[in-house]
């Protein structure tokens, strides 16, 4: 059975790799604190008797060799970066119990006929380059040209990134799509709080909602605060207004079938004494159906335009993410579900709000998630919480669902 305190050890240790003077952890890619965490992960996985190595962005793999070097390779794993002044479950909880799985599979002294590899993905937030980009690498769904457009905030391109921290950025050892895989296996917090208030052990994932993420740019006129109202040109209150009614609309409209976040918001030139002349905020959609995903995108241009008139301003739209929703194979869910039963978890289907390295996967390989209690649904945040106890549980059905799939021809 997996080891909690072999689990709580792994995890406590990658909190402390972060940027200092942050609250929380905070783990962007290519940072000092992240090429920290992935020394100390190959350490902990080469201690288990795994083979490392580093592809041409950075992802991490583990391997634990099979008898058969022509069988399919099984693969699990999350992402090791973080959002800023994040907890240390997101992600690294995925990577850790597939380390853990990989420990037990190892110590049974049975090994399998695939091999099988521990992944820890890098850049599946979007905190510093757009989200899910290490696992489109792998999946060959990015190319050379990313690595020139893609630019962090400071200007600094992938391509620089990758090689000021000694990457190769050689893409032809990154990508994965035509490799035999049998199987990508994700472990993570689940983001909600249905299992907790449930009291259910453990989630089943059927489908990953889909996002869709914008950056609007409103441009009016920076003027003084003595400017009559009726005149202004003002940016800020334009972006609030549309804000405040989309996410009423979203509620009103799309209960428990879609949701909207502003996560970011900035005023230009964000003086007390100035009207805002440019306000620039994100909006991240999120649906399990495309055809509401179309519908919020039509609506958002809608409300842009009626902005346009009514508040004398200028706006810019650009979309800066879209990834569709994705089913997990149900193939290996039920394997999992079946799996989990045999250990007397209990279990519940359940979909994802929230998007995974397993749905860039999904699409080219069969790919299911478990889903472990999140404590008050808290995530992207210092509070964020799951019992090791929970974990254990996640990595004793992985470990079992490998040896099950391990079987299948």
């Amino acid at each position: 059975m997996a080891d909690r305190f072999r689990i709580q050890n792994n995890l406590e240790t990658l909190r402390d790799f972060s940027a200092p003077g942050e609250e929380g952890t905070t783990r962007l890619s290519y940072t000092p604190a992240y090429l920290q965490a992935v020394d100390y992960l190959k350490k902990e996985m080469e201690a288990a008797g795994l083979r490392t190595w580093e592809d041409g962005v950075g992802n991490v793999y583990g391997e634990l060799k099979g008898t058969d070097e022509t069988a399919p390779v099984i693969l699990s794993g999350s992402h090791l970066d973080t959002v800023r002044c994040s907890g240390y479950f997101d992600g690294q909880a995925g990577i850790v119990c597939a380390l853990e799985a990989a420990r037990m599979l190892k110590e049974s002294g049975k090994p399998l006929r695939s091999s099988f590899q521990v992944l820890a993905t890098i850049m599946e937030e979007g905190a510093r380059f757009p989200n899910l980009t290490g696992s489109r690498y792998i999946a060959g769904e990015n190319g050379e040209a990313q690595l020139d457009t893609l630019r962090d905030q400071d200007g600094v391109t992938l391509r620089e990134a990758i090689r000021q921290c000694g990457f190769s950025g050689n893409l032809e050892m990154t990508c994965r799509k035509a490799d035999s895989i049998k199987a990508f296996l994700e472990l993570h917090l689940e983001q909600g709080i249905r299992l907790e208030s449930t009291h259910t052990d453990l989630g089943i994932v059927e489908t990953i909602y889909g996002c869709r993420w914008f950056t609007v740019a409103v441009n009016g006129a920076t003027s003084h605060p003595s400017t009559p109202m009726n005149l202004r040109k003002d940016a800020g209150i334009a972006a609030c207004t549309l804000i405040s009614e989309l996410a009423a609309l979203v509620e009103e409209h799309y209960p428990n079938r879609a949701t909207v976040t502003f996560g970011k918001f900035e005023n230009h030139p964000n003086e007390i004494n100035a009207v805002p002349g440019r306000t620039v905020f994100s909006v991240d959609f999120r649906s399990g159906k495309p055809e509401i995903l179309n519908e919020l995108e039509a609506l958002l241009k809608e409300k842009l335009k009626a902005m346009e008139s009514r508040f004398r301003v200028k706006t810019e739209l650009t979309l800066y993410s879209d990834v569709p929703p994705t089913p997990c194979c149900a193939e290996f869910s039920k394997i999992l579900e079946e799996q989990a039963a045999a250990l007397h978890f209990s279990t519940l289907r359940m979909d994802s709000g929230a998007g995974h390295d397993a749905m860039i996967f999904a699409k080219h390989w069969p790919a299911a998630m478990i889903f472990v209690p999140s404590h008050n649904g808290l995530t992207h945040c210092p509070k964020e919480w799951t019992d090791y106890g929970n974990l254990a549980k996640g990595a004793d059905v992985l470990c079992a669902a490998i040896r099950q799939i391990d079987k299948l021809d």
